[in-house]
């Protein structure tokens, strides 16, 4: 009995590695005390309700110790303040326009409420999704050779 238990920790340890919730973690290592108390302990029903209560135990513990970044939408968005170029603008709201940004159109709104015409520069202050939030580009784009 004690290997189906190294083998639900092997399993659990795989898929944490393919997830990072951290969650299947609690469950492998429930996994793993559960093989150790069988080598000595031989009754499998209590071994499963042993593992289920460490499953229990553990996914709590993680639930309560485990960092949350709920406050940081996307610390890592390098897409803000890139420029991009204003291709068309959207006849019934001049706010919504379409831009060109890494060589492929995006839809885009512009925050700060300017008008930007065709062909003009704007800088990218946020994003939504697949939605671009824009702003006014204030300083020339200067073209890399």
């Amino acid at each position: 009995m004690q290997w189906a238990f190294f083998i639900l920790a092997l399993f659990a340890i795989l898929a944490e590695l393919n997830t990072g919730t951290f969650y299947l973690a609690g469950v492998a290592l429930a996994a793993l005390l559960t093989a150790f108390i069988a080598i000595w302990w031989s009754h499998a029903l209590w071994l499963v309700v042993i593992f289920a209560m460490l499953c229990g135990l553990l996914t709590l513990v993680v639930r309560l110790y485990r960092p949350t970044l709920r406050s940081v939408k996307d610390p890592t968005d390098f897409d803000i303040g890139q420029p991009v170029t204003v291709l068309t603008v959207h006849p019934e709201d001049n706010r919504e326009v379409t831009v060109m940004y890494r060589g492929a159109t995006w839809q885009a709104v512009i925050q700060d409420g300017s008008l930007l015409p065709p062909q003009s520069a704007a800088v990218i202050v946020g994003r939504s999704d697949n939605i671009l939030h824009l702003a006014r580009q204030t300083t020339p784009i200067v073209q890399k050779a």
